[in-house]
């Protein structure tokens, strides 16, 4: 394929966790990626795939749609992920801005993109969104947390917008490994392992998502301005997402013990003070706060029959993506391609 003939995708949050898997993906089926992002060093380094570029935004001060048009003008794009969203405002970032105000702006411009290509009788005139948004606004109390909160808002927004081909993803709880907040295979092997409640998850794993949103761009209209629960196929406690990796693995599993929310969350605290090498042996990638630890513990489920159809994905198992990373990488890389083999 010709790199003229390729189509050209903005992928806005392009590093973190979720987003080198988009990349990686939209990259594997044949897409060229601009890859929105703060840092554009950093970006580089962490997203050394073919058919990429990079793109420099910053979604704490982009908030006028004709900047964000500017850049679908220059850039010819012919779809949008937006994968942006911050946990909690850190380093003067606003979360209001990132994760609602800035990505409003650019699916403004992005309509006013398809008017005015579809007038100038140009291509392409359908340029198809996807927002990845969380099953945590569906919590009762979704308002009390500013995260889910903020995601509501921009899905609300979406669903009142007319003209726009848009397609909503609510993921749940995503793991992957090596990557993360925490790295499940690393922390089922510690002698005690602590769990905060027994409230059901369904966990999906992060190639699962990034590889069912690609399909989702490649036929849009199979699926355009709806909902989408990205969950994955079982629902689970976190002491049984522990036992099911252990058993994956062929660990004897240690001592389990339960803990309240708050004694959870000042232990959480503690350890954040130990040196990153430490915590990355302990399993832990990066720092949660209270309202992180919290969100994490909520129960959060959904049916994922319709994210299955629509994306014709065979759903993964965590069972299955133990077990094969225990026998080698090559197996577990076999896995993932059997995965993106799947009849589409």
């Amino acid at each position: 394929m010709s790199e003229e003939d390729r189509k050209r995708i903005l992928v806005v949050g392009a590093t973190g966790f979720v987003g080198p898997a988009l990349v990686d993906e939209f990259s594997r089926a044949g897409y060229h990626v601009i890859c929105g992002v703060r840092n554009l060093e950093s970006a580089a380094q962490q997203l050394d795939f073919p058919h990429v570029e990079f793109l420099q935004v910053d979604l704490n001060e982009d908030l006028n749609p004709n900047t964000w048009l500017d850049r679908l003008r220059e850039h010819k794009i012919d779809g949008v992920v937006n994968n942006v969203g911050i946990a909690n405002a850190f380093g003067g970032q606003s979360m209001e801005n990132v994760n609602v105000n800035a990505p409003l702006a650019l699916f403004e411009a992005v309509s006013f993109y398809c008017q005015e290509n579809l007038e100038a009788g140009r291509q392409p005139q359908n340029v198809s969104v996807i927002q990845i948004s969380t099953t945590g606004v569906d919590w009762p109390d979704c308002d009390a947390y500013r995260y889910p909160k903020s995601k509501k808002l921009i899905d609300e927004s979406l669903l009142e917008t007319s003209g726009l081909n848009f397609i909503i993803v609510r993921p749940n709880i995503i793991y992957e490994p090596g990557r993360g907040h925490l790295i499940l295979e690393q922390i089922v092997r510690l002698p005690v392992l602590t769990y905060i409640g027994s409230t059901k998850i369904q966990p999906i794993h992060c190639r699962e998502l990034a590889i069912g949103v690609v399909r989702l761009m490649q036929n849009p209209y199979k699926a355009s301005c709806s909902i989408l629960l990205a969950t994955g196929p079982e629902v689970l406690s976190w002491k049984e997402v522990f036992l099911k990796v252990s058993e994956a693995l062929g660990l004897k599993h240690g001592i389990f013990f339960r803990v309240p929310l708050l004694m959870g969350q000042l232990f959480t605290n503690c350890i954040q003070y130990l040196p990153e090498r430490l915590l990355h042996r302990l399993g832990i990638l990066s720092k949660m706060d209270n309202d992180t630890i919290e969100m994490m513990t909520k129960g959060s489920t959904g049916d994922n029959s319709e994210w299955l159809e629509k994306t014709s994905l065979q759903p993964m198992y965590i069972f299955d993506t133990y077990r094969n990373l225990s026998s080698s990488p090559e197996t577990y890389e076999q896995y993932i391609q059997s995965i993106r083999d799947t009849k589409a």
